[in-house]
């Protein structure tokens, strides 16, 4: 009975240590793949850490205003590999042309899954799906 017990409990434990890491990846709930946008904008800030890269970049809409936008995207390890790039391939002031998975909420977030610079493709991930 007991190393039923102890065994039990180590599944348990297993199960539910193993759930976030599933739901980390879930972009498809918070994210519209269905209709993906592109924007282009002049980028403010580009975060470059772990676990996901950050583009934060200024859009005008349709009436001149200015609207905020924020980008994630894969790791640095995954953008050096694949894409070849570093800290340095995005500058303040840069022109991008993106093309992100907006949030269902509405607001101005996304998963970035084609990315220009200057009219250069630097990004394609090849369906949007996050490494």
């Amino acid at each position: 009975m007991t190393k039923f017990a102890i065994l039990l409990g180590l599944c348990v434990v297993l199960v539910m240590t193993s759930l976030p890491l599933h739901g980390h990846h879930g972009t498809n709930i918070s994210y519209d793949h269905a209709k993906p946008i592109t924007l282009t904008g002049t980028v403010t800030e580009f975060v470059w850490q772990n676990p996901h890269t950050q583009v934060y970049f200024d859009v005008k809409d349709a009436k001149g205003n200015v609207v905020h936008w924020a980008g994630e995207m894969n790791s640095p390890g995954v953008l050096i590999r694949q894409e070849g790039w570093s800290r340095k391939t995005l500058k303040v002031g840069d022109e991008i042309t993106v093309t992100v998975f907006h949030s269902k909420a509405g607001t101005p977030v996304g998963v970035v899954n084609k990315m220009l610079l200057n009219g250069k493709a630097i990004l394609d991930n090849r369906g949007g799906q996050q490494q």
